[in-house]
């Protein structure tokens, strides 16, 4: 049953009430945050009202962001109008969530990230497989070294997609392996190369792509991301020099998550239940509530935003992308 909204809480109001934006809804609503709705289509923000009484609706993200309802926003809204919709919050000292993408241009994301630095606002994008918990014993897995030096990490977000996408395959899938790929690393790569396959596979519309990223310590990545697949395939797989781990989101939850030691048979490993959307939303609320920046925070979100970049440049420029990054050089 949903926490009745609390003076002492964050208020949140989310921007987007679609599929993924109700469920961010119903999230915040849970814990008693949810403060006001917004959606330019009338259907859907019926809907979001309906399935949270009494929390306001509204039909223009501008009216919900100067009502005076809310101290942060979540934006759920297409990947374009992200940067317009986070840079009004900020501009009204309101905190941001903001699905991924956080912007589709480099240097929009450095602006929200310096407004929100300058204003000591959280900016918070919805790379949501860090609260994954597979992911998260995965990734202590990785920095116990319990797989030895990484030597190659390869990816695959293949989806039976719709007949007209929603976003460009990088926008709507690549985040979540970029975010995860550089959680592993700890570092950005030195280069990126990325091809696309399938109509205008040069330009804005591949129905797939490929991504390799190489680091400086030797790692190399390989990620496919598509929206022409047959079948849903969801799997992460990181290979060190004394073992192997694989995250297969798709599998059941005993074998999600499974450990190869060197010269020895996989084994499950067993990780907390916890539901990732729930525990993004706790993370952004208590971001807000502590100053303490969560897993996705600004700083993580520019760096996948970075390599998101590269990989731009590379499909439509047809060449690797060099990284110049502090940590590269």
């Amino acid at each position: 049953m949903p926490l009745a909204l609390s003076d002492t809480r964050v208020r949140v109001g989310v921007v987007g009430t679609g599929r993924w934006g109700l469920n961010l809804a119903r999230n915040f609503h849970g814990i008693g945050c949810l403060a006001g709705l917004c959606d330019s289509a009338s259907e859907a923000l019926r809907t979001a009202v309906r399935a949270c009484p009494s929390v306001p609706g509204h039909d223009n993200a501008n009216d919900l962001i100067s009502s005076g309802n809310v101290d942060a926003v979540a934006i759920a809204t297409p990947a374009g109008t992200h940067h317009d919709i986070a840079a009004s919050a900020l501009a009204a000292g309101l905190h941001v969530f903001v699905e991924k993408p956080m912007t589709t241009d480099l240097a929009a994301a450095k602006a929200l990230v310096a407004d929100a630095r300058c204003s000591g606002l959280q900016l918070v994008t919805g790379h949501l497989l860090h609260y994954h918990p597979a992911f998260q014993s995965l990734l202590s897995l990785v920095r116990s070294d319990r797989l030895g030096a990484l030597h190659s990490i390869v990816t695959s977000r293949l989806i039976p997609g719709p007949a007209v996408p929603r976003e460009h395959v990088l926008w709507e899938f690549a985040p979540h392996d970029v975010a995860m790929i550089l959680a592993c690393a700890g570092a950005l790569p030195s280069s990126v190369r990325c091809s696309g396959h399938g109509p205008h596979s040069d330009g804005s519309s591949a129905a797939q792509c490929s991504i390799e990223l190489r680091f400086r310590t030797g790692l190399r990545t390989q990620t496919t991301v598509s929206w022409r697949s047959d079948s849903k395939v969801q799997r992460f797989e990181v290979h060190g020099e004394t073992g192997s781990a694989v995250f297969d989101d798709v599998a059941p939850a005993e074998a999600k998550l499974k450990l190869t030691p060197a010269g020895q048979p996989p084994c499950a490993i067993r990780f907390p239940e916890q539901e990732p959307l729930a525990a993004e939303c706790a993370a952004f609320v208590e971001a807000v509530e502590t100053g303490v920046a969560p897993l996705s925070g600004a700083s993580e979100g520019l760096r996948v935003m970075t390599v998101l970049d590269a990989c731009f440049r590379s499909l439509n420029e047809k060449r690797t992308v060099l990284l110049q990054t502090p940590e590269n050089g």
